[in-house]
């Protein structure tokens, strides 16, 4: 059984654009120790701190996104545009349902 080449690509840039948000945050949470204390995602402070690191990993995914296509690599990029989509859940969930 083979894999399409195409399909492969996508799930690189699907993962490679999950990490960059991932990263972020770890980096939030190494700036912030204090989040881990908060660990209440009812407090303001920690919403904006969670809310500015997905912000931050989607301007990676960004960057991610063109370096992709300024290579040639479109699956790639299609993957990281993906990734993308749990980060706007993200975003929708802490800036209006929280």
């Amino acid at each position: 059984m083979r894999i399409n080449k195409k399909k492969i690509d996508q799930f690189i840039g699907f993962i490679v654009g999950l990490g960059a948000p991932v990263f972020s945050i770890a980096i939030a949470l190494e700036t912030f120790p204090v989040l881990r204390d908060i660990g209440d995602t009812a407090n303001p402070a920690w919403r904006l701190i969670v809310m500015r690191a997905i912000s931050f990993g989607v301007v990676i995914n960004a960057a991610l996104f063109f370096a992709a296509m300024i290579w040639e690599r479109e699956q790639v990029a299609r993957g990281v545009l993906f990734s993308c989509i749990p980060g706007l859940i993200a975003v929708i969930y802490f800036q209006f349902i929280v």
